[in-house]
């Protein structure tokens, strides 16, 4: 009998702590530690002034999770095979990628931020005037409708499954731009499996390119890299994932990483959805 009441009690105390420690992969920040951003957001405070609702399965509570950071999605989904962690953590676009391409993965958990996150290009300071030049081209596929169609099309629509290569127009005595292409962030940063950049990034550089009446040079490299890439001079042009806050004066707030030399473009597209995607 009391062998038995024993077992019992080793079950339940494994249920109720099956979870005591959630841990979860994400991207590393440029301005932050592993340790220092598990003592700042891990707390019901901070997580209550972020995240407007989420959801978990299984006995997972926010006060559970414990972030591990990784160089890139790749990095992530590795450790995520190896049983390093219980999920990753990963923009909603990636996360909806991930479950139709991988029969082994699952949904773990949905979080709803407060604060949109967004994509954006970043430059170095000294270019600032490409900055502007791309923000008028944005802003211009913007008002005309072009931009929403590329979000539908290859983002949020049936080609985002297998999103396909954009050529980019070439011009005669143009200047050269050179951007970085990780591949890590698909359908948006995608790089198909015969070496050639494609999806949604690819698409709105070829119309900013024609816009811009420039040639557009795509330059593979590490998503790790890719501060390293822009401030080498190797490239011009990075993409770039952020935290947006209030308006101020006209212009988003930006929350997250900030690394001094960088200027950021405005956002081209945002969520506030991200997916915790675990192994069934």
């Amino acid at each position: 009998m009391k062998k038995i009441l024993l077992s019992l009690i080793l079950v339940l105390v494994l249920t109720c702590c099956a979870y005591a420690e959630f841990n979860v992969g994400i991207l590393n920040k440029a301005n932050s530690s592993e340790e220092e951003y598990n003592n700042a957001f891990t707390t019901d405070e901070v997580h209550n002034a972020l995240v407007l609702s989420d959801v978990y399965s299984g006995n997972v509570k926010p006060s559970d999770i414990r972030v591990r950071f990784y160089d890139s999605t790749i990095a992530m989904q590795l450790a995520l095979n190896k049983g390093e962690v219980d999920a990753i953590v990963v923009p909603v676009y990636v996360g909806e990628y991930m479950l139709k391409h991988n029969p082994e993965y699952t949904l773990k958990g949905v979080q709803f931020g407060k604060l949109p996150i967004a994509s954006s290009f970043g430059f170095m300071e000294e270019k600032a005037d490409l900055m502007e030049r791309f923000n008028n081209a944005i802003t211009e596929l913007s008002n005309n409708g072009k931009l929403s169609f590329l979000i539908r099309d290859f983002v949020t629509g049936p080609n985002a499954a297998n999103p396909p290569a954009v050529k980019f127009e070439k011009f005669d005595d143009a200047e050269t731009i050179k951007v970085a292409v990780t591949g890590d962030l698909p359908p948006l940063d995608y790089v198909a499996a015969d070496g050639i950049p494609a999806g949604f990034n690819t698409a709105l550089l070829a119309e900013i390119g024609k816009k811009l009446h420039v040639n557009i040079d795509t330059v593979n490299v590490e998503t790790g890299s890719r501060m390293s890439a822009l401030k080498s001079g190797r490239v011009d042009v990075i993409f770039w994932v952020e935290v947006l806050g209030a308006i101020q004066d006209g212009r988003e707030v930006r929350q997250s990483d900030i690394t001094e030399g960088v200027i950021y473009s405005k956002p081209y597209y945002g969520w506030n959805q991200i997916l915790f995607v675990g192994k069934k």
